[in-house]
């Protein structure tokens, strides 16, 4: 995908099982969402995800198996790049400080080390 594509709650969390597992089938995903649809609903919702070149298929045996079109990580990235334009005006340093000081997650020692380390080669490369 080489621009952002919006997904639905339904469609990020059929990504999110493909991601995990790396492929799946229609059963598998079903197993893994919450409150899930119809494996009919599961397959309408893949043509889509189809359609907009994030997910592809092959058959095994009886059934077809769907896989990401991208790795999950540059995908991420653009997501990412969307939300901090969206609601942090284009400011890493805003998004970056709502999450910290928002309480929700707590950071390990080996985290913010590792976060530090990041800051400091960015600084170097000049970012």
């Amino acid at each position: 995908m080489s621009q952002h594509i919006e997904l639905s709650r339904r469609e990020r969390q059929i990504m999110d099982s493909i991601y995990s597992r790396g492929e799946a089938t229609v059963l598998e995903i079903q197993g893994d969402l919450p409150n899930p649809p119809t494996p009919t609903a599961i397959r309408t919702m893949l043509r889509i995800l189809m359609e907009k070149a994030i997910v592809r298929r092959h058959k095994r045996g009886r059934e077809f198996v769907y896989a990401p079109t991208s790795a999950r990580r540059p995908e991420g990235t653009k997501a990412l790049r969307h939300v901090i334009q969206t609601f942090f005006d284009g400011s890493f340093k805003q998004a970056l400080a709502a999450q910290l000081t928002s309480g929700d997650e707590r950071l390990t020692d080996d985290e913010l080390r590792e976060m530090v380390k990041l800051i400091k080669a960015a600084r170097e490369k000049g970012n």
